[in-house]
């Protein structure tokens, strides 16, 4: 179920958080790998006694506790923005802090909310999270702690939750079962513009642009979408309608035809904007220490930018950056 925070505020002020909170703003928390809309963050450790082991014999939670965390989904993307969550904790709790245990320099803490008949009264709460762009891909547990009036926590409670790669590797970062694509390229810039990536291959059809795969016109939407053919995942900022994605990715799900790949960059429309900063690379698979596979950043295959004056509305390819050799 997806829930939408609506009962936040930054002037609130919790017993555990009158002595250095700071607003979500803060540029002292901006470089946090989670950032929560509206509420206060804390430096340090999150409050709260460690989980309980889940077993049988485990003995009961120390309250006050969260109970329970409800998030449409536990696998994002670097930067994902806008993700709901919510649950309930113990009925003496007054906050619920959140962070990751394993990245960030503090915690943010939100109020609880009213009582739900339907959960023996237990207390709801809820917020909007946003995800920063350089979290490590894999695994991360975000763990909750519920606090009291008094400023006493009971047991934390935890979540896995995973951050893929920020190029398309079908989750694989999430499901090391799951095989990555055979490559990806990738653009990504810096301002927000109308960019786009395209690519020859070597039998000369192209992708890229607001050309989506490099099957013949005409094929089908699953020869279309998948097997050696590029396919373009996004149009990032098309028309300068602005997603704040700024990333565009050309990936062959299976081994790219063997020859010379040729790479430009298009500045279609600048928006307003006067020039971007752009980077080009590669992705590849390779093997990891756990015998499985994951989309490893090659050498970077070009850098450079482009002027306001240069953006040509899709009348040529652009800006001609570099060529690589799949074998």
């Amino acid at each position: 179920m997806r829930l939408r925070a609506g009962i936040l505020a930054v002037a609130w002020c919790a017993p555990l958080a009158c002595s250095g909170g700071e607003p979500a703003s803060s540029s002292a928390s901006a470089s946090e790998p989670i950032r929560v809309e509206g509420a206060q963050f804390i430096a340090g450790a999150l409050p709260g006694l460690p989980e309980p082991p889940a077993s049988a014999d485990a003995g009961a939670a120390v309250i006050p506790t969260v109970i329970d965390v409800q998030v449409q989904t536990n696998a994002i993307a670097p930067g994902l923005q806008g993700l709901d969550f919510g649950g309930h904790a113990s009925p003496s709790a007054q906050t619920v802090a959140v962070r990751f245990a394993d990245l960030g320099t503090g915690y943010w803490v939100v109020p609880v909310g009213v009582p739900d008949p339907s959960a023996n009264n237990a207390l709801t709460w809820q917020f909007t999270a946003d995800f920063g762009h350089d979290i490590p891909p894999g695994p991360h547990a975000l763990f909750f702690a519920a606090v009291d009036a008094t400023g006493a926590s009971g047991s934390q409670s935890s979540i896995p939750f995973c951050v893929d790669t920020p190029v398309p590797d079908n989750l694989n970062a999430c499901s090391p079962k799951i095989a990555p694509p055979a490559a990806v390229l990738s653009l990504t810039w810096n301002t927000a513009v109308d960019l786009d990536l395209i690519v020859q291959t070597p039998s000369g059809a192209t992708v890229g642009g607001k050309v989506v795969t490099t099957a013949p016109p005409g094929s089908s939407v699953k020869a279309a979408s998948g097997g050696s053919n590029g396919v373009l995942d996004h149009d990032s900022n098309r028309n300068c309608v602005i997603d704040g994605i700024q990333r565009e990715d050309v990936v062959w799900q299976t081994a790219p035809p063997a020859g010379l790949y040729e790479v430009w960059v298009d500045l279609f429309r600048a928006c307003g904007q006067s020039a971007v900063s752009f980077t080009v690379s590669l992705w590849l698979p390779e093997s990891v220490a756990d015998g499985g596979r994951r989309l490893v950043q090659q050498p970077r295959l070009a850098a450079g930018e482009l002027l306001a004056g240069q953006a040509n509305g899709g009348t040529g390819r652009g800006l001609f950056v570099g060529s690589f050799n799949f074998q």
